[in-house]
């Protein structure tokens, strides 16, 4: 074989070797499929949201669980559904006390948003931690209670989260998405 055909091979084999179709996708993890039902959310694609979110919940060890059962009871309210039913269903196969479970304790009625505030601001945890607790109590309180057609009440937990939220965390960009449905105008 003459070197044209050697490069021919070559250049053939690398090709294959970088299609997409030929490439080994990578494990699916928790955090991937997190991430990915996010953005999904924030597209207002709901339906593949819901699959990867379900797929991180099989995944998950106990510290993740409550976290994507919130995410899960948002996704399942933008979708039409209960989300605090499956919320409190989570909750009760689950006995996982790690954040955010007083933000679902907040949504299903045991407690009040002061008393989850009050909880993050006397908690041991450092500024970083609590900052971001308060974002994410502040941005879910806001998602819910716009889905209760309290649009005012949600307007203000918004702006809360918008001041308080890292723009780099994934939350903002669901905040920012929740704002976007409150400004659009009603068909």
């Amino acid at each position: 074989m003459g070197i044209t055909g050697r490069l021919l091979c070559g250049a053939t084999a690398l090709f294959l070797l970088l299609s997409p179709e030929v490439v080994a996708e990578e494990p699916l993890t928790v955090a991937s499929l997190e991430q990915g039902a996010m953005a999904d959310v924030v597209a207002g694609q709901y339906g593949p949201a819901d699959e990867k979110i379900r797929a991180a919940i099989g995944l998950a060890d106990n510290e993740e669980f409550n976290r994507l059962a919130l995410l899960q009871g948002l996704i399942a309210t933008h979708m039409g559904s209960d989300g605090r039913s499956l919320l409190g269903a989570a909750i009760g196969a689950h006995e996982s006390a790690a954040w955010p479970r007083p933000i679902i304790t907040y949504l299903l009625g045991e407690r009040s948003l002061q008393q989850v505030a009050d909880g993050v601001r006397r908690s041991g945890d450092n500024m970083q931690v609590k900052q971001r607790q308060i974002c994410e109590l502040s941005f879910y309180a806001g998602a819910f209670a716009l889905a209760d057609g309290e649009k005012r009440f949600a307007g203000q937990l918004f702006d809360k989260a918008l001041k308080t939220c890292d723009r780099a965390d994934p939350v903002y960009a669901l905040t920012v998405a929740e704002v976007a449905t409150i400004a659009a105008p009603e068909p």
